[in-house]
């Protein structure tokens, strides 16, 4: 966090800052001096002993749209951030609170807010953020109107799946659902082949005469032909990780295997290695990191996620910010 922040004539003069009392005003000054940069600040014991302030200032600050509340009641968020600070790309550190932050939207005047339909949002934040935090667009109106466009995909799609969602994580978990199909649709066609080759092996041993031989325990049953059980999984297979070709190195299993662990162990969850999407997440991360380096992206997330955590939410973090966060834990 940068050890300096600016302070504004304009927020000075501000109706809205002078309409406060003096220590909410100072209360406010300090948000702004401990927020990191993203504008997200935890509230601080500290801080609220030594101005001897209260909930009481907290709510001035929310009800004039100086910071906006989240669900953990000890995080703010500084509603005009972005008009009152400059950060060079070059020193700029990401929020460790990226579950607060998925949640924010981006108005034309660069100020957040978590309503999308705000008639002025253009954007969602993680979405401006990763374009670079650009301050200099001239024509917000093509940019609403794709956020407006999104928006309506969202609400013709399930409502109860989708509306906690930002637009970023539900075109990532859109993609999430399509590679878990081709997946499972790879799978059953090496199965189907594999069957073929093994009738035709087992007709031409029978003389040609077309009888295939089955032992007591083998089925004619799609359900028991098939290697894939709803998630691409060998329903038969010990520990249920797949024994079909998905792309996953024998020599990787374990190291994954005791990565669905620590994730289970870190949010108090019971996500299966069954889970396709998650094992394949895992290798690709395995590919390029050490698995401790992964197991402190984990922890590190699991040390600011502020929902009660379940396998649905838990998932859609992991698949949205864990390579994010492995990076940051890595040793500088």
């Amino acid at each position: 966090m940068a050890e300096r922040r600016m302070i504004s004539k304009s927020l000075l003069m501000d109706n809205r800052f002078l309409s406060l009392s003096n220590d909410t005003k100072t209360l406010y000054i300090y948000l702004l001096s401990f927020a990191d940069d993203d504008g997200i600040v935890k509230r601080s014991m500290m801080i609220d002993s030594v101005l001897r302030v209260d909930d009481h200032n907290y709510t001035a600050l929310e009800e004039n749209g100086l910071i906006i509340p989240d669900k953990n009641d000890q995080i703010k968020v500084i509603t005009d951030w972005n008009n009152l600070q400059s950060i060079r790309k070059d020193i700029y550190r990401q929020t460790t609170y990226l579950e607060v932050r998925s949640q924010l939207f981006m108005r034309t005047d660069y100020s957040y807010t978590k309503n999308p339909d705000d008639k002025n949002v253009f954007s969602s934040a993680d979405d401006w953020i990763k374009n670079g935090r650009p301050k200099d667009i001239t024509d917000f109106k093509p940019l609403i109107q794709q956020h407006l466009n999104d928006r309506n995909g969202i609400r013709n799609g399930d409502r109860n799946e989708v509306r906690n969602l930002s637009i970023d994580q539900y075109s990532t978990d859109q993609r999430s659902i399509d590679q878990d199909s081709t997946a499972q649709q790879r799978a059953e066609k090496g199965n189907k082949d594999q069957h073929r080759a093994t009738t035709t092996q087992q007709t031409s041993s029978n003389g040609g005469m077309g009888e295939i031989l089955l032992n007591a325990n083998s089925s004619t049953s799609t359900i028991y032909n098939n290697a894939t059980t709803e998630n691409g999984v060998n329903s038969g297979e010990d520990n249920g990780v797949s024994s079909v070709q998905d792309g996953i190195q024998t020599s990787s299993k374990n190291e994954i295997r005791s990565l669905f662990d620590a994730l289970n162990q870190a949010f108090d969850v019971n996500l299966s290695v069954d889970d396709e999407r998650l094992r394949m997440l895992f290798d690709s991360l395995l590919n390029q990191y050490k698995p401790n380096y992964i197991q402190d992206g984990i922890n590190q997330l699991a040390n600011i996620f502020s929902e009660q955590p379940t396998n649905s939410n838990v998932k859609s973090l992991m698949v949205n910010h864990l390579s994010e966060s492995v990076k940051q834990a890595l040793p500088h």
